[in-house]
């Protein structure tokens, strides 16, 4: 036997025996994993998938319309861990999960190594299986990350025997196609997105056929073609293959898989996550969002293995013979990432949406190393091997003393997860609570009944299932102090990235954390006070002073709460004193710039305070942070008005109304803007029939509907709606304002006197002070007039109708300074007075709402 191909014997030896090392390591090792945050919706649709087959296709519940997203996905390997955990009463079903999640890792891994060994030399297949190994992401998701793992290494093994195609064409082996074929399966029943291996089978067959001579014949395109058939069904077989475990996708083949390949393309979920250190929308993320998660979160090995690679096309003798190989895998590694980019596709929690696409570009990376190791140049040769020795330092060090959280890892150039802290995401698959969880029980708990507050109420719930004195209750993170709990357990996910760089998480109270590289990941904390909590209570009864009390006293304990300061300017807000309630928004902001509720409060305050274009800008922070909060679109639309801009506030109200069908006070506005701007058949025919179809008999609905019919000259349907409304409602302000305004038309001023003084509190209501006004002109007292129609102009700018009457009629006497006396206050009327208001107008401008016909 030949010294080489004693070597190469060896290495085979040594690589399948690393193999089964590594398969028995990752199986245990995945015991230890905690549950990550959606595997408990793929139980409950494998459940759901369960029952479907065992009845036939009688439960539908898997297939149903309103399932949600999950029905898109095959989760074959999901359903088949169900049916065994289920049959064999198996409590911790989880492990199971875990377990055979960790085989399905192996397999990626094992294939991509054997894709390096069975083509290039052993060798390199033992250095790819251990950079596969060691690259964190890969190896971290291999526990408990049963949607992209599976998916990868189905497209993984499929890519070996592709590239074993390509390596054995013209020839068609049998056992190859068949591989071929379970792989596209696999692949389709975990993802749709497995139909990108089926145009990977025809490329392998082109790139064959396209760089030899004899293809450009008759003859040879004929043979080319009889392949490409084969080759047909072998992609047909393993599509139909992958529907088996997917009822979706079985019960309409062709349909139902175009409709989830359109989603998976366009994921409408939209999550904030923290990256290039601000909080952003994953629908809005950056198009180099994925790649660059990928450069700061692959070992640099790897990266180095690709220069080593580069630099040996120039000196590689088989450069020639292997080329169309290096090319494919090139390809599988840079298409998936194009085609992203290029759909403009969400991707959120770094890169796992592309997992797939990593293992190719690793065994280009290991045959860099493998070239120079096999150098017979010793500086060369040992140089190379030391290179990649003291790379793989970091990834394994990360490995070794952070287990069961590689997955959360950063490259040395990244300055590793210290650098990347309050930067980019951490633990967001939520890993980390089982074991807080788990430390919980061991450490803190007695024999007291507990209620423990967390983010992700699932895991909580499993992880304490055999502890009947924990209550689990789940409270978003800056929402906590309205919830009754003891204690705290909360991954570090979602938390403001300012909160993290400067210590505030983890918060006052923090018992125990769960830590990655000396960076809490998951904090255990006991509630300092139960103020906030009774506090809260007290805000929600509307008993403000009490509430404030109470916020004080938590505030003394834990001055660094955002939450609490942002409900004492809510108190404030409550009793519209705008600037206090601003200066508290602010207090807040300091500890936290991104808090939602603290942001709103700012935006609200300002227009309380007319600081119009303040709050637009405000507001643009909450549209980055939440598309469909229609508040904030509301109180846009009431700026934008106040600005005098009428049509600008409607598209904002009408945002608003999109998002909440039922928006009472955004209607409201709406039809008041049609109303100053004479639109009133708008109002009538579509704000107030809406309001009234989700408030039937709204009194100011049915009296502004009223109004609009008065004021286009319909007294006959305005009087109709007015004796629809209820005796006892006639007091109302919006009532006694039209009633008002008919009295003074009909010149029954003894009546509209008796209604002015009735409402003679209401200093706030531009609408009132032009009745006022109109009470005046009756009187021929235009200097009362005035002072009202200015204070009418004051409350609201643009009150179209005040500043009209105000052009109409100029004062005969200037007013007496600091006088106070009004004609509307006085108790002596004339009321055949002629009123100036009817009078030949002006030439009116152009609606603002007029459109070109």
């Amino acid at each position: 036997m030949r010294y080489s191909t004693f070597l190469q014997y060896s290495y085979k030896n040594i690589f399948f025996l690393l193999s089964f090392v590594l398969l028995i390591a990752m199986m245990v090792l995945s015991q230890s994993a905690g549950i990550s945050g959606d595997e408990h919706f793929k139980v409950e649709q494998a459940e759901d998938v369960y029952n479907f087959y065992t009845t036939l296709g009688k439960d539908t519940t898997a297939v149903n319309p309103s399932n949600p997203a999950l029905k898109y996905y095959g989760q074959s390997i999901d359903s088949i861990v169900y049916a065994i955990t289920k049959n064999l009463n198996i409590e911790d079903y989880y492990a199971t999960r875990h377990l055979f999640n960790s085989i399905l890792g192996w397999l990626l891994m094992f294939s991509i190594g054997l894709t390096a060994g069975m083509i290039f030399g052993w060798r390199s297949g033992i250095i790819t299986l251990v950079l596969i190994f060691l690259s964190q992401k890969i190896l971290g998701h291999s526990w408990n990350n049963s949607k992209d793992i599976p998916f990868a290494a189905f497209y993984t093994l499929t890519i070996l025997f592709l590239t074993k195609l390509l390596n054995e064409l013209p020839d068609l082996k049998k056992s190859t196609l068949a591989f071929i074929s379970i792989g596209i399966a696999g692949s389709i029943s975990v993802r749709i997105g497995g139909l990108i291996l089926i145009p990977y089978v025809f490329l392998v067959l082109g790139l064959f056929y396209v760089f030899k001579k004899d293809f450009y014949t008759k003859e040879g395109i004929i043979t080319a073609l009889k392949k490409a058939l084969v080759l047909f069904g072998v992609a047909i077989v393993g599509y139909f293959l992958g529907l088996i475990f997917w009822p979706f996708g079985l019960i309409n083949p062709i349909k139902n898989p175009i409709d989830s390949l359109t989603l998976m393309t366009h994921y409408a979920v939209a999550i904030r996550q923290l990256f290039e250190g601000t909080l952003q929308i994953s629908t809005s993320l950056p198009w180099y969002y994925g790649i660059k998660y990928m450069f700061i979160t692959t070992p640099t090995v790897i990266f180095v293995g690709i220069g080593l690679f580069s630099a040996s096309l120039f000196l590689r003798k088989d450069l020639s013979k292997n080329s169309r190989i290096y090319f494919f895998l090139l390809f599988a590694f840079v298409f998936p990432l194009v085609y992203t980019i290029y759909k403009n596709s969400n991707l959120y929690g770094g890169w796992r949406h592309l997992l797939f696409a990593y293992p190719p570009i690793v065994v280009l990376s290991g045959l860099g190393f493998d070239y120079f190791i096999a150098n017979k140049n010793k500086i060369i040769k040992y140089g190379a091997l030391g290179l990649l020795i003291l790379l793989i330092i970091h990834p394994l060090k990360h490995m070794i003393k952070n287990h069961p959280y590689e997955y959360v890892y950063y490259n040395e150039l990244s300055g590793g997860v210290k650098g990347a802290y309050g930067e980019y995401e951490l633990d967001y698959y939520y890993h980390s609570l089982q074991k807080a969880c788990e430390w919980f029980i061991e450490n803190e708990l007695g024999n007291d009944t507990v209620i423990v507050s967390t983010n992700h109420g699932s895991i909580a719930k499993y992880a304490f299932r055999n502890t009947p004195n924990v209550k689990v209750e789940y409270a978003r993170y800056y929402e906590k102090s309205k919830e009754k709990w003891d204690y705290g357990i909360y991954v570090n996910a979602y938390i403001d990235p300012h909160q993290l760089q400067d210590g505030i998480f983890p918060p006052i109270g923090t018992i125990h954390t769960e830590d990655v590289d000396g960076i809490p990941i998951c904090a255990v904390f006991k509630r300092a006070s139960y103020d906030d909590f009774e506090g809260f209570q007290a805000l929600q009864k509307r008993k403000l002073n009490d509430a404030e009390e109470k916020f004080n006293k938590f505030l003394e304990v834990n001055p660094e709460s955002e939450e609490v300061i942002g409900y004492k300017a809510q108190i404030h807000l409550m009793k519209k004193d705008y600037a206090r309630a601003s200066a508290l928004a602010d207090s807040a902001l300091a500890l936290n710039p991104n808090y939602f509720n603290a942001i709103f409060i700012k935006i609200t305050a300002c227009n309380g305070l007319k600081k119009y274009d303040e709050a637009l800008k405000w507001s643009e922070q909450i549209i980055e942070i939440k598309q469909d909060h229609a508040e904030t679109y509301y109180q846009r639309g009431f700026a934008l008005y106040h600005l005098g801009k009428a049509n600008d506030a409607l598209k904002e109200l009408q945002k608003a109304v999109n998002v909440k069908d039922d928006y009472y006070t955004a209607f409201m506005l709406m039809g008041e803007i049609f109303i100053n701007y004479k639109k009133y058949d708008q109002a009538i025919k579509v704000i107030y029939p809406k309001v009234l179809s989700f408030r039937k008999n709204n009194v100011s609905a049915q009296a502004r509907m009223a109004l609009c019919y008065y004021l286009k000259k319909d007294e006959t349907n305005a009087n109709k709606i007015l004796s629809q409304i209820p005796r006892k409602s006639m007091n109302r302000l919006d009532v006694v304002k039209l009633l008002t305004r008919m009295d003074l038309d009909k010149n029954n001023m003894a009546a509209a006197q008796r209604k002015i003084n009735s409402m003679r509190r209401i200093n706030n209501n531009s609408e009132l002070e032009v009745l006022r006004a109109m009470f005046s002109i009756k009187l021929n007292d235009l200097n009362s007039a005035n002072d009202y129609l200015d204070k009418a102009i004051e409350l609201d700018k643009y009150n179209n109708e005040a500043r009209e009457l105000k052009n109409r009629i100029k004062p005969k006497t200037p007013s007496k300074n600091g006088s106070t006396a009004k004609a509307a206050d006085k108790e002596t009327v004339k009321p055949n007075q002629q009123s100036v208001m009817f009078q030949k107008p002006k030439k009116k401008k152009r609606s603002v709402f007029s459109q070109k016909k």
